[in-house]
Formats: structure tokens, C-alpha cells, sequence
């Protein structure tokens, strides 16, 4: 079970922190943040956090990175109790890092 989060899987998890949100909402948290633009990237970091059970897709539908990329405004992502928990542990690490 992972325990600690790299830049871009925190600035993943961070977008969905009080929302459920798309690739396009997280990808402007990633930009901004983790300086990662890339869209296959980001989409294949959330499915990485799906299947790690630290994030959980709105309509419990099971998706993949090319789902993801091709139509991002119908899969939205929050997090899992267990994600939350790995994200807090994080933000002080990556807060900090920004100020």
C-alpha cells in the first residue's frame, strides 16, 4: 500500500481534495503546481490512484487512461478515506515546498 505521494500524484489527489473533479479541473492543478501539461500523464497517474484504491471514480465505472483522455468531462474523481488519509500525511511536504 503506498504511503507517500510524488509531486504529481499529490497535486492530483489535492485537486480532489473538496470536489469531485475531471481531468480538466485536476490537469489545472497540475499545470499550475507540478508543472506537468501532459494529459496522457496526468490520466495515467489516476488510474494508477484508482487502482491503488486512493481515489474512486464518481460512477464507480471502471476506466482507463484512454477513456480518460478521449472524453475527460465524463469520468469525475474524488478521493477514497484511504487517499485522504495518504494526503494529509503529504500536504505539509508540499505546502511548505510552495511558500
Amino acid at each position: 500500500m503506498r504511503t507517500a505521494l510524488d509531486r504529481l500524484g499529490f497535486y492530483v489527489m489535492n485537486a480532489t481534495a473538496d470536489d469531485w473533479e475531471s481531468l480538466e479541473q485536476i490537469m489545472s492543478q497540475t499545470t499550475e503546481f507540478a508543472r506537468v501539461t501532459d494529459r496522457s500523464q496526468v490520466a495515467h497517474q489516476i488510474v494508477e490512484l484508482l487502482r491503488e484504491g486512493l481515489l474512486q471514480e464518481m460512477k464507480k465505472t471502471p476506466v482507463t487512461l484512454e477513456m480518460i483522455v478521449q472524453t475527460p468531462a465524463e469520468y469525475w474523481f474524488g478521493m477514497t478515506a484511504r487517499g485522504r488519509t495518504v494526503w494529509q500525511s503529504q500536504s505539509q511536504r508540499y505546502v511548505q515546498q510552495e511558500s
